[in-house]
């Protein structure tokens, strides 16, 4: 068995053991910091690095660099200029995120930008605006590995962290690390979750009076026991008699992410 396969089972069996116990687990701890940065001194190919530390929290670490695949790695080679969310997990699943710049030594490229929330809990309808300057135009964007021509707009993207590149006539690149936050969305307890509640939770042989669970055909029960929900429908311990499909799961996130309301 290779070293990379001993890492991560040793990584699994720690979030194993984090996710089954009940103790309350304190992230405060858990630190990411810069070691050290190395600016690109060419577009193509690019040479910038980064490598990163983490410290507190429960080791093994992993790190990822704009939502990425995370890595054991602390090293990210290979960059252009830009700004890069890096961000480490430890084995208790706690999280810290660190922004770091690279400056491109022989380019001027740069870009802001201009974002609009994700307010649809399945689809997505977020949206990212850019203003590159410097650099020589015309320029493109690179997203999911894609070149985009004749536009400097993205639609429709679900909340979270996206790498986006500005590419000029010269291949450099800018890259940012965008978020698209998440904003409130139209879920209804009425039209979408009352009627998963009542037929996947509330029934006869689970969360109803005089089953010893809790009652889940009061409001008042979901609502107080909300992020209990979340967390079991996500990691698939609830419903425990047959699997609750993807989109409800993502229903009742959603609901309870915009603060379970009676709506």
């Amino acid at each position: 068995m290779n070293v990379c396969r001993i890492f991560y089972l040793f990584f699994l069996a720690g979030m194993v053991w984090s996710c089954s116990t009940d103790q309350e687990i304190d992230c405060s701890s858990l630190q990411i910091k810069l070691k050290q940065t190395i600016d690109p001194t060419m577009c193509s190919p690019a040479n910038g690095e980064i490598r990163i530390f983490a410290l507190g929290g429960t080791p093994p670490y992993l790190f990822r660099l704009n939502n990425s695949p995370f890595q054991a790695d602390s090293l990210f080679e290979g960059l252009q200029g830009g700004l890069y969310n890096i961000d480490v997990i430890d084995a208790n699943q706690c999280s810290s995120v660190l922004e770091a710049q690279l400056s491109s030594i022989n380019s001027d490229l740069k870009a802001q930008f201009e974002v609009t929330q994700d307010t649809d809990c399945l689809n997505g309808n977020g949206t990212a605006k850019f203003t590159p300057t410097g650099g020589i135009p015309p320029y493109k964007l690179r997203f999911q590995n894609n070149i985009l021509d004749n536009t400097m707009e993205i639609n429709e993207l679900k909340n979270g962290v996206y790498q986006v590149a500005i590419v000029d006539a010269q291949s450099c690149e800018f890259v940012l690390a965008l978020t698209i936050p998440k904003g409130k969305t139209s879920v209804s307890w009425g039209a979408d979750i009352k009627p998963i509640i009542d037929t996947r939770c509330a029934k006869s042989t689970c969360h109803v009076a005089g089953t010893g669970r809790s009652d889940l055909s009061k409001f008042e029960n979901v609502k107080a026991l909300a992020e209990t929900i979340k967390t079991k429908t996500q990691n698939k311990s609830m419903p425990f008699d047959e699997p609750m499909p993807a989109v409800q799961i993502q229903l009742i996130a959603c609901w309870m992410d915009d603060g379970a309301l009676n709506n």
